[in-house]
């Protein structure tokens, strides 16, 4: 039950992700998106790894986590490079 109120959570999270990543105005608002999707990306795994009951699982979550960091780190560096040129 917990489980299933959690999926449906999540799911709505990655529709108004998606539809802001869609009408964001700006890069910092798309860069936030994927942020955000990353991180309902890592839940969804976290999620499966309860309810499949796999430990391994949680190795994937690790690498997710540390991708999404280098994503975020490296939109940030590129909206602050480009904001400097303009």
């Amino acid at each position: 039950m917990m489980i299933t109120a959690l999926s449906i959570i999540l799911f709505a999270a990655l529709i108004l992700g998606c539809l802001r990543l869609l009408l964001g105005p700006s890069r910092a608002d798309r860069a936030i998106v994927f942020d955000l999707l990353t991180a309902i990306l890592i839940a969804v795994t976290v999620i499966i790894a309860i309810a499949l009951d796999d430990v391994r699982a949680m190795s994937l979550v690790i690498v997710l986590s540390i991708l999404s960091f280098i994503g975020t780190s490296l939109f940030a560096y590129h909206i602050e490079k480009t904001k400097e040129t303009e």
